[in-house]
């Protein structure tokens, strides 16, 4: 369904709040567990002025009812999308009298309060702002908190001059002369009921029915000041004082819990599974569950023991401002186990679990036994084993533990002690760093080491390298089959080991498939190895390769896992990948084109999206099920049958801002743009806080576009050279890594652009005929100049002669003059033509003249089997340039960049501007890899430029992405190739290209 931005406000929030209802009832089943997981499994994200904030002190969270997250900082009002802050300040918004905020408040009709520390109280209803100050009636401007009641009453506490009610142009001081127990005031709470309390210094109040009720030492609250009101979704009451948390228990108030802390409590929070949140003044955060009270301070990971605001958020997320930072913690699908759980390093390596049900954990500095959902132990050099860098695990069938080392060879543990070591010393052939181990059923063990592979048995060792057939000495991984043999993976291929003789596999073919990092067996035989160039399955004696152009986002995979209720688990350096096993058969037996897969990164819990391979196992299903991978953070746990409970609806797409002529439009209801409007731009977001980065977005301009336009994950549109007319801007939203299709939601806003008196319909058929009018009264004119010429000729033969020669001349000169005409007309037309396709500002090809030699282009290469490499590159925090200096300097930077591009390029490719500070380059004849140095050398290019001119301080640089025909059966999908590149650079840290 399409949402019209013509809704009224009220239709709008009762819209939004459903859908918050909707994500509520989602997310039960994650609200269950959220009650057993402990903080330190949470996903934790921190953000301070180094990611935007403007200032690191947090003093109020606050969430709109369409979505928005606002901050308030000493250094302003702050918005947050998910991926960007927007700051107001004194300097952007004359409205706010002072930069220190120290509350705010967003009520249902979604109307936001702001109290500043001098500046008085500030509204902003949608674009328009209102202050209160001394000037209109109030007490004081410092304010510590503001709320409107239900009858549109604006209650303010102030720092020490009590409470103000502004009610129309009347407003109401409560202070110690008419009922406050002081004039020293914190916090103000809207009751469900419709009262209003008030935390003070000396006590709590409640203004009720139009009288004060005081609470305070005898009411069972300690002699302390009342820093925060908080009431729940049940409508119990909780008091934040300076001596802990109290609980309403009818007129009186208990202690919440006798193992909360007896500390100042500045933000209370109740999240969906009940627990309580509490912000503490020194003692950090804490939860209050059934299980008792847990505490996440700054040892954690908290930025400040000192917590001011607390918000759970309509997907459940749990917001924490602090002194030194904002702080988001989140039940995510992975829990990440690390130095922060007492692991020896985070950097894990291999995982095993043993046949009593521990969990082995092997790190680059140091070995891990988990047990019990606790680490248990943990055995170093220091401890007495001769490396504790760990490569790779194996249980031996008498209960022991072999430990492959990077240096060190094999280490044999019986009960965390060293009982035997193998290494070149003690005889041991190949290399001491031993990366896979496996046990036959005999007992025979086979060490893998980066020279060659050892057989271990009855005390000897035998030794296979490529002598004996191996593809290559350098081994990864090891396999034992259902059969007995033995499958050897290394850095060029792999091979089969039956009764000591050695088959090496052919994988010519596979994509170019060399490092083979991991096995997976079926019970039918069926083989998958994890490879460098994607995914292999090795059935019948027969290979097949699932890579790149199958759909698979990343080449090299690390390991496989069946999670035994139909998917198959793939790890990478960039996060981890699920995809239904039935999918990948449907693939590879041609019975579907492309694979449809979940991945999964950071935002879901992993504390690193690298994954780690070339050792193992690197990761396992364990007995109960549960998926563990070995990553750069720690040790990766996912439980797959519980993941249906983390997918959440995704929230409509907000049309943040319209740009009309780059000047901003105020968007309300249909847009009704001037004459002469010729470029617009649209800036957008789905407002999800937990996976905006794998939120991909398309859009549709009604009467420019014919159909939807996917741009990834970019949160802009732009159109240049738009005619007068009737438009409607059409934006929605997926999350194809998160099993979200695109969104039924869709946002659409209408737009109407007034033409020119010439561009009026009627003008040029007017036109016209004042045309004919004119010719034909010129036409009856000459017929008359003519007829009486030739009377008075009849007279004269001689004048006759001469007058008729100088009018030939005359009428050979007006043919001339309309030739003239006719060829001004044509090249009028040409110029048009070419402004069409001609980005004005840059003087390169616009997106469509791109297109056209995009389409024939391509057509003639799959003709002529001629390489083709199209790129798209992206100019890095353009947007810093337009905000921090000007849209000037922007205009200015994006003719330096195309001028730069253009020289460097010359004859060997074909420049455009595909639109906004993004540039398209089709390099005809150019494999992949000279079209990726081409695009190198524009990077280059462009960090060298001087952007003193325009924008002193600035470094200019860009990210690309650049993709080569083969493969691709239609230019779309190359262009579509080149944008996902570009993405993967932008996010792998950008100035850099990647294809």
């Amino acid at each position: 369904m399409e949402r019209m931005r013509g809704a009224s406000v009220a239709n709008r929030a009762r819209a939004l709040a459903m859908l918050a209802l909707l994500l509520c009832v989602g997310a039960l089943p994650a609200i269950a567990r959220a009650q057993d997981k402990p903080l330190t499994a949470y996903f934790r994200e921190t953000w301070t002025t180094r990611q935007g904030l403007p200032h690191n002190q947090v003093n109020a969270i606050a969430q709109t009812p369409d979505g928005y997250l606002w901050f308030g900082t000493w250094e302003g009002l702050v918005r947050y999308n998910g991926l960007e802050f927007h700051s107001f300040d004194r300097g952007n918004t004359p409205e706010l009298k002072d930069n220190g905020v120290r509350s705010v408040r967003a009520s249902a009709d979604g109307a936001l309060v702001i109290g500043t520390s001098r500046g008085g109280v500030t509204v902003k209803r949608g674009d328009h702002w209102r202050t209160w100050r001394v000037k209109d009636g109030l007490a004081q401007e410092e304010i510590m908190d503001a709320i409107f009641d239900r009858r549109g009453r604006l209650w303010v506490a102030t720092e020490n001059a009590g409470i103000d009610v502004v009610d129309g142009s009347r407003v109401d001081h409560f202070t110690t002369r008419n009922g406050l127990p002081s004039a020293v005031t914190y916090g103000l709470l809207l009751d469900r009921d419709g009262s209003v309390w008030a935390a003070t210094a000396r006590g709590l109040v409640h203004f009720l029915d139009g009288r004060l009720v005081v609470y305070a030492q005898a009411s069972g609250l300690p002699p302390a000041p009342v820093f925060r009101v908080f009431q729940d979704a049940g409508g119990r009451l909780f008091v934040g004082t300076e001596r802990g948390v109290y609980r309403r228990q009818g007129e009186r108030f208990v202690l919440a819990s006798a193992l909360l802390p007896d500390d100042g409590v500045p933000s209370m929070a109740r999240d969906g599974a009940g627990n309580l949140w509490v912000g503490s003044v020194n003692n950090g955060l804490l939860r209050l569950g059934k299980s008792g009270v847990e505490t996440f301070t700054s040892l954690r990971g908290l930025p400040n023991n000192r917590v001011a605001a607390l918000l759970v958020d309509r997907e459940g997320s749990i917001w924490a401002g602090t002194n030194a930072g904002l702080l988001r913690l989140s039940d995510a699908p992975f829990s990440t186990y690390n130095g922060d759980h007492g692991l020896s390093d985070d950097y894990v390596r291999a995982v095993l679990e043993s046949r009593d049900g521990s969990l082995w954990l092997g790190t680059s500095r140091g070995l891990n036994r988990w047990r019990g959902g606790r680490l248990e132990a943990s055995y170093t050099a220091a401890d007495g084993l001769p490396s504790d860098s760990v490569l790779s695990l194996l249980e031996d069938r008498d209960g022991s533990l072999l430990v492959g080392s990077y240096t060190a060879g094999v280490m044999r543990l019986r009960d965390g002690k060293l009982v035997a070591h193998y290494d070149n010393a003690h005889g041991m052939p190949g290399s001491n760093q031993v990366r896979a181990l496996a046990q036959q059923a005999d007992g025979t063990l086979w060490l893998g080491t980066n020279r060659g592979l050892v057989r271990m048995r009855d005390g000897a060792y035998t030794h296979f390298g490529v002598a004996q057939g191996l593809p290559r000495e350098f081994i990864i991984s090891l396999q034992v089959a259902r059969d007995g043999s033995l499958w050897v993976g290394t850095a060029n291929g792999a091979a089969r080991i039956v009764d000591g003789r050695v088959q090496a596999l052919d994988m010519r073919g596979m994509n170019g498939a060399q490092d083979v990092f991991d096995f997976h067996e079926d019970a039918d035989g069926t083989l998958w190895f994890a490879t460098d160039r994607g995914l292999l399955r090795y059935r019948g004696g027969r290979l097949q390769a699932l890579g790149l152009a199958q759909g698979l986002p990343v080449d090299t995979l690390f390991a496989v896992v069946d999670d035994g209720i139909g998917s198959l688990w793939l790890t990478s350096n960039r996060g981890v990948m699920r995809v239904g096993r039935s999918e990948v058969e449907a693939v590879m037996d041609g019975r579907k084109p492309r694979l449809e897969l979940d991945r999964f990164g950071e935002a879901d819990g992993l504390a690193s999206y690298q994954c780690n391979g070339g050792s193992g196992p690197s990761a396992l299903r364990d007995r109960g099920g549960r998926i563990w991978i070995a990553t750069a953070g720690g040790a990766a746990v996912v439980e797959p049958k519980a993941l249906r409970a983390y997918k959440r609806t995704l929230p409509p797409v907000l049309v943040e801002q319209v740009l009309a002529n780059d000047r901003d439009v105020q968007v309300q209801g249909r847009l009704e743009l001037p004459a002469g409007t010729r470029k617009l731009e649209f800036h957008y977001a789905s407002l999800t806080f937990q996976t905006p980065r794998f939120v991909r977005y398309r859009y549709q301009l009604q009467g420019v576009d014919r159909d939807w336009i996917e741009r990834g994950n970019q949160r802009v549109a732009q159109y240049t050279n738009v005619a007068p007319g009737n438009y409607r801007f059409r934006v929605n939203a997926s999350a194809p890594g998160l099993g979200h299709g695109w969104s039924p939601d869709v946002t659409t806003l209408e737009i109407g652009i007034a033409p020119r008196l010439w561009q009026r319909p009627w003008f040029l058929p007017l036109l016209l005929l004042f045309g004919v009018l004119a010719l034909a009264g010129l036409y009856r004119w000459r017929l008359g100049h003519m007829r009486q010429r030739a009377a008075d000729l009849e007279a004269v033969v001689a004048a006759r002669t001469r007058d008729l020669r100088e009018q030939t001349e005359r009428l050979r000169e007006s043919d001339r003059e309309k030739s003239f005409l006719v060829d001004k007309l044509r090249e009028q037309s040409e110029a048009f033509e070419r402004q069409a396709r001609e980005d004005a500002l840059t003087g390169l090809g616009n997106r469509r003249s791109m297109d056209e030699e995009l389409a024939r282009a391509f057509e003639q290469a799959v003709q002529s089997g001629r390489p083709l490499s199209f790129a798209l590159i992206d100019i890095d925090h353009f947007k810093r340039i337009n905000d921090g200096y000007s849209h000037a300097a922007g205009d200015r930077a994006l003719v330096e960049i195309a001028r730069i591009m253009r020289n460097e390029l010359g004859v060997l490719g074909t420049l455009a501007r595909w639109g906004g500070e993004e540039f398209g380059v089709l390099f005809e004849g150019l494999a992949l890899e000279e079209a990726r140095r081409r695009c190198e050398r524009l990077r280059w290019a462009v960090e060298r430029l001087d952007c003193s001119g325009f924008a002193p301080g600035w470094k200019m640089t860009i990210s690309g992405g650049v993709a080569e025909r083969t493969g691709i059966a239609h230019y779309e999908r190359l262009v579509s190739r080149a944008d996902a590149l570009l993405y993967e650079a932008k996010r792998a840290g950008r100035n850099r290209i990647f294809g």
